[in-house]
């Protein structure tokens, strides 16, 4: 175990100390060595770190959950339980709510709220025109659910449901800001022959006619990758759960991996410690990270990320960017269903070289069941924000962990 001491986590050693220190018997010194060795070990993990109790940033009345962050606007977007759509502001030095409850600007409502009516909640979408616009669902008495869009037009926000949005939901939009071309990605549903089917569909946002289907079988988990018109996914080939990319434009689909193992959770960026190459990583076996390049024309597997937490399984990864280095974040847990409500679970950061692992657990050590991280830049450095039902609490709230990467330079 550690102790704490002064914010900081130090080994206890076995031994009594004294005024005069610490007092050595013969018989301890075996499990002296098996202490420094276990010390030598933990730091060569990059382990060794500050560990500083979470805090608690929204307020304790309020059910805010799933909060969307636009880091250039220093703010966020979220759903409240009756359906009205908010945006809420972050300050950049201290990285806490403002106001605390989230409700600064109210944008839109009768959204589906998550997660209980629908899967996700709102998201942005960079446009040129009109800037960083907020996508969700509604649903309409006619329609079912639908998609729709708040923008910013002059000083006020107006929201809409799309033109042939219909039947239509969880809106996952593009992120290259300057877009005068932005798109979504989405499910509908379609009844035929007394059967349910879900598609995956794409579009660009103010362009129903050019809606297109995803390809693939049992595609989930579209992400829309940075600086291209293209998404990547998740779909079934011979049994087993493979990573793909999209073109939506040339409608050029390319089976990223084929290895064994299910993958889930596919997401490429450009890198910047490899000139601004583009790499991908995606969930294998719900039990670790594999980190991919092009090596000679062909993806490879150059890392496999797998923190030494408690909890076996990870769950809701994603990956930042800071001061030049790519770094990956993560729930692990011992169950693998990111639906668990009662395990605990806790919030872990790698970074993606492998002749230089490095590991952090951002999260404190208490036992909380924590869900969905999301990354906000401070002043001080990269800030983690996820959801957890605090001791004694009847919902959860949200919290904030420091990675511990420092301030931007």
């Amino acid at each position: 175990m550690y102790q704490g001491t002064q914010n900081r986590c130090f080994p206890t050693f076995p031994g009594r100390l004294s005024n005069r220190g610490l007092r050595w018997s013969p018989r301890r010194i075996p499990a002296v060595l098996a202490a420094v060795w276990g010390v030598l070990s933990w730091l060569s993990t990059g382990y060794a770190q500050e560990l500083v109790e979470d805090v608690i940033v929204s307020d304790p009345t309020v059910r805010l959950f799933d909060p969307e962050f636009d880091q250039a606007g220093d703010r966020f977007t979220w759903i409240a339980q009756d359906g009205r759509v908010f945006i809420g502001y972050v300050d950049r030095a201290t990285g806490n709510f403002v106001p605390p409850n989230g409700a600064a600007v109210l944008v839109g409502e009768g959204a589906l709220t998550v997660p209980n009516e629908v899967g996700n909640g709102p998201e942005w979408v960079f446009e040129k025109e009109y800037g960083p616009q907020i996508v969700y669902t509604v649903a309409t008495a006619t329609s079912g659910r639908v998609l729709a869009r708040a923008r910013k037009e002059g000083e006020v926000w107006v929201s809409s449901v799309l033109p042939f949005g219909n039947n239509r939901f969880a809106p996952i939009g593009s992120l290259d800001r300057g877009d005068s071309v932005p798109r979504i990605s989405y499910l509908q549903r379609t009844t035929q022959q007394a059967t349910t089917d879900i598609l995956t569909k794409w579009r660009n946002l103010d362009d129903s006619g050019s809606e297109g289907l995803v390809p693939g079988d049992d595609v989930q988990g579209l992400r829309w990758v940075e600086g291209r018109r293209a998404l990547t996914y998740s779909a079934v080939v011979d049994g087993v759960r493979q990573a793909f990319l999209y073109d939506v434009d040339t409608k050029v689909r390319e089976q990223l991996t084929f290895d064994n193992g299910p993958k889930e959770s596919i997401f490429m960026w450009q890198a910047p410690e490899y000139a601004e190459e583009y790499l991908f990583f995606t969930l294998i076996n719900e039990s670790s990270l594999g980190v991919y390049r092009k090596v000679n024309g062909a993806w490879s597997k150059v890392y496999s990320v797998k923190p030494p937490s408690k909890g076996k399984f990870i769950q809701s990864p994603e990956f930042l960017k800071h001061n030049g280095k790519s770094y990956l974040f993560m729930v692990t847990s011992d169950n693998p269903l990111s639906t668990n409500k009662d395990l605990p679970s806790d919030i872990w950061l790698s970074g993606i070289d492998p002749a230089a692992p490095n590991f952090r657990q951002c999260s404190d050590p208490s036992e909380k069941v924590r869900k969905d991280p999301e990354v906000y830049v401070t002043d001080l450095g990269p800030f983690l924000y996820y959801a957890a039902k605090p001791e004694g609490g009847s919902f959860p709230l949200i919290y904030r962990c420091d990675t511990g990467l420092g301030p931007k330079q």
